[in-house]
């Protein structure tokens, strides 16, 4: 069968970049997104030289609709050999202002799509001795963000899930890893006011935001040259960690 690979949040720019990556790579693909009508059917139409691309608008914030669209994957798509999970939102405030839907809009998003698909899919994984999981975390994820707890608490939550989840699949032949960007051109950094983002850019020692295309060359090296890898969490900043 086709080798196919499915990427959340693929309306983003990070997602979609991959997606597009993955596509000429000579991968079928399924595609999920929430809300971004205008960024998924821009992505359809650069795909459109792709015939297995299928498209599913699911809200992620919804539990009930997360495990039933899971079940049917598993149910419909017997050949899924990656996983990327790519949705994600960000949210600047101060923590203990944060209001109630803004805290668990990031919980959903950034980390029920984990569990939900993660669960369906994997049974089929393990059954073909193979299978890749990449996750997109942030910088943040292993360290200190003011204005950004709540989102940098959802990422390290996704960086433990990598890690734990690595070691209960790695006797199986599925491999789990993520990727840790920095400041990356995206509407993610629309958050930033310009001045943040030109004190940002101050601190990157490239003096550059990254492209989500960087992004997508990391998952190409995962899925090609890093076969010996898993349970990894690799910082692509332009050394702004340093």
């Amino acid at each position: 069968m086709a080798k196919t690979a499915l990427v959340t949040g693929a309306s983003g720019g990070i997602g979609g970049a991959i997606a597009k990556r993955l596509s000429e790579m000579g991968y079928s693909l399924i595609l999920m997104y929430g809300t971004n009508d205008a960024g998924i059917t821009a992505l359809k139409e650069t795909l459109s030289g792709n015939p297995n691309v299928e498209v599913i608008s699911c809200d992620f914030k919804d539990g009930a609709k997360m495990n039933s669209v899971s079940r049917l994957l598993s149910e419909k798509h017997k050949d899924v050999e990656v996983i990327i999970h790519a949705a994600g939102i960000s949210k600047r405030e101060i923590f203990h202002e944060m209001s109630t839907e803004d805290f668990e809009n990031l919980i959903s998003v950034n980390i029920k799509p984990l569990y939900y698909i993660s669960r369906a899919l994997i049974p089929m994984m393990i059954e073909k001795g193979t299978g890749d999981i990449i996750s997109i975390s942030s910088i943040w994820g292993s360290r200190a963000a003011s204005l950004e707890v709540a989102y940098a608490m959802t990422k390290g939550a996704l960086e433990q899930f990598t890690r734990g989840l690595a070691a209960e699949l790695s006797h199986m032949g599925v491999r789990v890893n993520a990727i840790a960007p920095g400041g990356i051109d995206t509407e993610i950094l629309s958050n930033l006011s310009v001045s943040e983002k030109d004190e940002f850019l101050s601190d990157i020692p490239f003096k550059r935001l990254g492209r989500p295309e960087e992004i997508a060359d990391l998952v190409e090296f995962l899925l090609t040259k890093g076969r010996y890898m898993t349970g990894q969490v690799i910082t692509i900043d332009g050394g702004y960690t340093l």
